[in-house]
């Protein structure tokens, strides 16, 4: 009984936490995820289309795996037209995703057509500057069901007799929009940059867990500040640091990495990536990567050191991700010349 009590208090203090973030999503491979990391992003790559997708699990050490904060999402974009100048370009996508957390069912969905628009800057366009913004819908919905007894719903014999009545379980849905900017520049043959910056819950749409006849709540704006830096130190060693800050509501985050790739096989294109990174004042972050020509795969583990590390055994969320680049090209089909030999 005191360890089902303790659980539901610590789900109890997760949603709170949640309901500061305004459950907004996050993932430990934030570069993994570019779409929901900036819009500004959309279409920036060599190719004909991009798939990616990513999962999250967390807290399912002391919530169990039917309770965890579970988040997966998937995206799909592609540069489509030239823009206004010969070295601007237009990108389009979609992306979708949903995050359910904890006991009382808090759950979180939505999506969003996005568009990147991109212009190069240099002889070989080795300066971009990207403008991106993405317009959708999310919904939001409570459904504690049994799991959730509060002290008020028991009568005087002790029987409990009334559940989470107030607590919407319906969908509260409302239109959502987001932009953001960036910057990523080739230094020399060697070593480019990044930085970006977005901004989520542009028009603060409300919403409410309670009862629609109840006054809604507007969302707080979420701010997201990115960087990479990438170094080729040999022909078969890279290395890749990056950094995340993002504030939502007085809450912030703050993330910085460290990868490094070991190109393991060089005819069929294949590098392994290592790497560690820490959330400030919340998780060490152990990442791994896979990447062979236009295919990534990445998997990350964060070891819990928050002061709810006694209760986590030091045991946080899992990721797996992965991005695929999809390529085809029109083949040159040259017509055929007669030489004729001149006398």
């Amino acid at each position: 009984m005191h360890t089902r009590k303790l659980h539901f208090l610590f789900a109890c203090l997760l949603l709170a936490n949640t309901a500061l973030w305004s459950q907004d999503i996050h993932f430990t491979q934030f570069n993994m995820a570019p779409i929901s990391l900036n819009p500004a992003l959309t279409g920036k790559f060599e190719g004909t289309a991009r798939f990616g997708g990513i999962y999250r699990g967390q807290w399912a050490s002391i919530l169990g795996t039917s309770q965890q904060f579970s988040t997966p999402s998937a995206w799909i974009d592609a540069p489509i037209i030239r823009g206004i100048r010969k070295k601007d370009w237009l990108g389009i996508g979609l992306m979708l995703f949903t995050d359910r957390a904890g006991a009382l069912g808090l759950t979180h969905g939505g999506g969003g057509v996005c568009a990147g628009y991109h212009m190069g800057f240099g002889k070989k366009s080795s300066t971009v500057l990207s403008f991106g913004l993405i317009m959708g819908g999310e919904n939001r919905r409570l459904s504690p069901g049994d799991r959730a007894r509060l002290e008020d719903g028991f009568n005087n014999s002790g029987d409990y007799t009334s559940s989470l009545d107030n607590f919407a379980t319906n969908k509260q849905k409302y239109n959502d929009r987001a932009a953001g900017i960036g910057i990523s520049s080739k230094l020399n043959k060697r070593m480019d940059f990044s930085l970006g910056f977005s901004a989520f819950h542009l028009g603060r749409p409300r919403f409410s867990l309670v009862d629609s006849s109840t006054t809604q709540e507007r969302l707080q704006r979420r701010f997201i500040g990115t960087g990479a830096f990438n170094m080729a130190l040999t022909d078969v060693l890279s290395n890749s640091a990056s950094f995340l800050y993002q504030t939502m509501g007085g809450a912030d985050e703050i993330a910085i990495q460290d990868m490094v790739g070991l190109l393991f096989n060089k005819e069929k294109d294949i590098t392994l990536k290592f790497g560690l990174g820490y959330r400030l004042g919340d998780a060490a972050q152990i990442l791994l990567g896979y990447q062979q020509k236009d295919l990534q795969v990445g998997i990350a583990y964060d070891v819990n050191i928050s002061p709810l590390s006694a209760q986590t055994n030091y045991r946080g969320g899992f990721e797996i991700a992965a991005n695929y680049i999809v390529k085809k090209y029109k083949k040159p089909d040259p017509k055929a010349k007669i030489l004729c030999p001149r006398f």
